[in-house]
């Protein structure tokens, strides 16, 4: 089943539902992996049309997810992902689902052979001097500043901005309006929420999470979540 829907999806890729108005006819399809609900895979898709990135179909990480688009071909589920003629073929993203889980399958894929692919939205603006991890995702109107580093399966939304010196661990998650001054670490796994501000040389340890609308102008040791301003541990 999953041949068969490859050599289908190679079809659909040159397809009005998947194909951008514009594109490289050399580039390889792209396939994108979905978890759980959330509208994230769509948004990843869209920056695909616009960026010219012609997108072969999607992968479902879990019976929650749902596709990026109505017209897009399901590949298959995760195991879609052992086969070798797709990796051969396509570049992989993981457009949707926690920060752990998009970083620990990215990881997968090279470990497997496979490419990822480094999605960036053209209404972005990326530094010549920045670094982009690969199977990252820079959305609209997001900024990456000079000399500043991504890692693997980083997630920018809209209107994030990075400022010069910055280093993001392997999956970080910035949520949109999400501000970061210059020399601001994200260690691995860290979620910074809608609008939150990081002052400059802050640290925000792995898995720590920054509340919508925070302030931080403390390092937040990980694991951590902080909230208000100025951002304060929770207390449950």
């Amino acid at each position: 089943m999953v041949r068969r829907n490859l050599v289908a999806s190679a079809k659909r890729a040159r397809g009005e539902a998947a194909r951008p108005q514009s594109y490289d006819p050399h580039m390889k399809p792209l396939v994108i992996v979905n978890s759980g609900r959330g509208g994230q895979a769509a948004v990843v898709f869209d920056a695909c049309l616009s960026a010219g990135r012609p997108v072969a179909g999607w992968i479902r990480a879990d019976e929650a997810a749902i596709a990026p688009d109505r017209g897009l071909l399901l590949l298959g589920d995760l195991e879609a992902l052992l086969d070798d003629l797709l990796l051969a073929t396509h570049d992989v993203i993981v457009g949707g689902g926690s920060a752990q889980f998009r970083r620990k399958l990215s990881l997968e894929v090279q470990a497997s052979g496979g490419s990822l692919a480094t999605v960036r939205h053209p209404a972005a603006t990326v530094s010549r001097l920045a670094e982009v991890g690969a199977g990252s995702f820079i959305a609209a109107a997001a900024v990456v500043g000079v000399h500043a580093t991504l890692g693997v399966a980083c997630m920018l939304n809209a209107g994030a901005t990075v400022d010069h010196d910055c280093v993001l661990g392997d999956g970080v998650s910035l949520s949109p309006g999400v501000h970061l001054a210059g020399s601001v670490r994200c260690d691995r796994d860290a979620f910074v929420g809608v609008g939150a501000s990081i002052g400059p040389g802050v640290t925000i340890g792995a898995g720590a999470t920054v509340g919508a609308g925070a302030v931080v102008i403390r390092d937040v040791p990980a694991g951590v979540t902080v909230v208000g301003n100025p951002a304060k541990p929770l207390i449950r």
